[in-house]
């Protein structure tokens, strides 16, 4: 992989720039052959009649050769036998006179014409010509319209975004038919020249975060670029935090949802996953079913959601604390019991629980990164069998593999990875805290974390909204959700300048 410092000839000196379109065709060809070192699914034809002569030039695998032999070539070959194509008067109106069933633009930029062809164009030469015609017939195989496998539900769409941005964005405009609705279009990495979206509705989307989110995807710089997660670290607010400022999906019907309130999307070619922004913390505890169902079923599952964020994230921490300094908060009967299983073990209950919690971690790793058949299986049995050995041995208590399995199961409560995982990361911490200054501890980071929170921003919004700053309206729809028809106003569309 190429390095931001790397000694290597930077890709744009590799390209002479100087390089024109000739009006030889022949050698337009072999000046793109040079530029692409002679690659072997570089495909191109030459036509020759009487006075004149065309070429085409694809790249196998990018376009539909389908299309280009059953509608492209034969309408040029029937303009051409009723032209005089080196007449310089008719080359220029070449486009006008032609018509292919495609989009057909013109250039005499050589570098335009070279990425036109690697984006998936057929490049029409034509002889004595000094101007390139691009034929945009992009078409390559890709996955099909499947269900996200990250973000499930119960009831909703099953459609999700694959590695194409052009099925991606028409899985948008079949959601929003509004002609405000705006696709703005980025080129990111020196190398990999990967095109990004900016997706808004006009009128709707909060102008501010707009203008920070086109600015920083432009300062970009990077050689390569290959997964929005890497572009999410390129774009997000500088500092360091463990917690994501931006919510990444994999469902249209989110990113739909998310754009008409106001917020816009980020996607790029190669990437099935969306990212939104400016998110809130709180957005990253709602689901696109929770107004697929009724508020009162939505609304008693976001409870549960923030209850499972908080076991996950504080139980262990709180078992460390309670065992190791404030046993007189524990009832008689269970402090009882928990002496008991611990009496006789090696470690105290801050390494037991690391040790427990580290092993967790390591079996949820190795279920993730094995064959999907057996990876469910081993993580499973995995988890059983060495708590059941740890318990056996005397290395554990069995209060802390209880512990444990709770924290676990809390942890993919959560509907986002992103956020889950930052879960992971400060539950670690939040033990240390723990054991240091038991309950105490816990009430300094928690207070910490709190302050940490609230100085965050997204795309330059506050990252606690609407809690920090508070508005009263929009509570109707955070930890709880008020019904559809309660909540429901007319937008009104901002004043056009």
């Amino acid at each position: 992989m190429w390095r931001k410092k790397s000694k290597n000839v930077s890709p744009t000196t590799k390209i002479d720039t100087t390089l024109t379109i000739k009006e030889d065709v022949g050698k337009n060809i072999e000046q793109i052959k040079q530029c692409l070192g002679e690659p072997f699914d570089l495909v191109y034809k030459v036509y020759e009649f009487k006075h004149s002569a065309f070429a085409l030039c694809y790249i196998d695998g990018l376009i539909s050769t389908e299309d280009i032999e059953r509608t492209v070539i034969p309408s040029l070959m029937n303009w051409f036998k009723e032209n005089d194509s080196s007449k310089e008067s008719v080359i220029k109106d070449f486009s006008q006179h032609i018509q292919v069933p495609k989009k057909l633009n013109t250039t005499s930029d050589f570098t335009v014409l070279l990425t036109a062809l690697l984006r998936g164009s057929t490049v029409l030469f034509i002889k004595k010509g000094t101007e390139a015609f691009l034929i945009s017939d992009q078409h390559w195989e890709t996955r099909s319209i499947e269900e996200p496998s990250s973000q499930t539900m119960v009831r909703g769409p099953r459609e999700g975004f694959v590695e194409a941005l052009a099925v991606n964005s028409t899985l948008i405009r079949r959601r929003i038919t509004n002609p405000r609705l705006r696709f703005k279009s980025f080129i990111v990495g020196e190398i990999t020249q990967t095109m990004v979206m900016v997706i808004y509705i006009e009128g709707l989307v909060n102008e501010s975060a707009l203008n920070v989110a086109c600015s920083r995807i432009t300062d970009a710089k990077t050689n390569e670029i290959f997964e929005s997660g890497m572009l999410e670290e390129l774009i997000e607010d500088k500092g360091y935090s463990p917690f994501p400022t931006l919510i990444d999906t994999e469902r249209p019907d989110v990113v739909s949802a998310a754009l008409t309130e106001g917020k816009l999307a980020i996607m790029m070619e190669g990437s099935p996953f969306a990212l939104i922004g400016p998110a809130t913390f709180i957005s990253y505890f709602q689901t696109a079913e929770d107004y697929y169902n009724r508020f009162d079923l939505s609304t008693f599952l976001r409870v549960i959601r923030f209850i499972a964020f908080w076991i996950a994230f504080a139980l262990p921490a709180t078992y460390v604390a309670l065992t190791t300094f404030h046993q007189e908060l524990i009832p008689t009967d269970l402090l009882i019991s928990l002496a008991a299983q611990r009496e006789g073990l090696p470690f105290p209950a801050l390494v037991e629980a690391l040790i427990m919690e580290t092993v967790f971690e390591i079996l949820r790793e190795a279920g993730i990164r094995m064959p999907r058949p057996i990876g469910p299986a081993v993580s499973i049995v995995g988890a059983i069998v060495i708590g059941e050995a740890a318990v056996s041995a005397g290395l554990v208590s069995p209060a802390i593999v209880i512990v444990v399995s709770l924290t676990a199961i809390s942890s993919f409560a959560n509907p986002y990875y992103s956020i889950a995982g930052t879960g992971r990361i400060m539950r670690f911490v939040l033990m240390v805290f723990a054991a240091t200054a038991g309950i105490f501890g816990i009430l300094i980071f928690t207070l910490i974390l709190c302050v940490h929170l609230v100085s965050l921003k997204s795309l330059g919004q506050p990252y606690m909204a609407p809690f920090a700053p508070f508005s009263l309206k929009k509570q109707k729809d955070t930890v709880l959700r008020f019904p559809l028809w309660w909540t429901k106003r007319k937008k009104r569309w901002k004043q056009e300048a």
